[in-house]
């Protein structure tokens, strides 16, 4: 069944076991995250390349804001989004304050999965990448290494691929494909 969800749109993904901080500019955005926590609405999160793209978003994330702070260096407000479930859209509609809401339906959550000795490379790289990176790190204060359904969500999180490789990607219905998709990347010299 088809709930109606305000969305807010980001210049990356967030899925499901995900931590972001997203920058929510004064107006729409704003506006759209205040009707959202006054109702008890839950707020659906996409990625989308540019302002125009947005008609183009098919899968997004269902969000539970979980801290915020202000920008020091504009003001503007930057919460800390936590990713619960995958939605696919059906239909947009822009409300008459200019926000935008979606007609959403939940998807299943990606099956946990053990990593095998094949996807290892997955877990080798990302736990490089969080040693590396400490701020990544602190926004995953649970991690799920041996989850392999877990590892790729936070690749496709993580790595600057076009958005609509990534909705092909997230609109599967378990990790394999994103997987072999992944391994095959990190084969491929570039």
């Amino acid at each position: 069944m088809a709930q109606s969800t305000p969305i807010l749109f980001n210049d990356r993904h967030i899925l499901p076991g995900g931590r972001i901080p997203l920058r929510i500019p004064a107006g729409n955005a704003l506006n759209t995250l205040v009707f959202a926590m006054k109702h008890g609405l839950p707020l659906g999160v996409c990625m989308a390349d540019s302002n125009s793209q947005w008609q183009h978003t098919n899968i997004g994330t269902f969000v539970d804001i979980e801290d915020f702070t202000t920008s020091q260096e504009d003001g503007c407000l930057v919460v800390t989004a936590r990713g619960t479930a995958r939605f696919s859209i059906q239909t947009f509609n822009q409300q008459q304050s200019e926000m935008l809401f979606a007609s959403v339906r939940a998807l299943p959550r990606w099956p946990d999965c053990q990593v095998d000795d094949q996807s290892q490379p997955l877990v080798e790289r990302l736990q490089s990448m969080f040693e590396r990176y400490p701020e990544l790190q602190k926004m995953h204060r649970q991690t799920e290494f041996s989850n392999l359904s877990w590892l790729c969500q936070r690749w496709l999180e993580l790595l600057p691929l076009p958005t609509t490789e990534k909705q092909q990607l997230m609109a599967n219905n378990s990790c394999g494909t994103t997987r072999d998709y992944l391994l095959s990347m990190m084969q491929d010299p570039h």
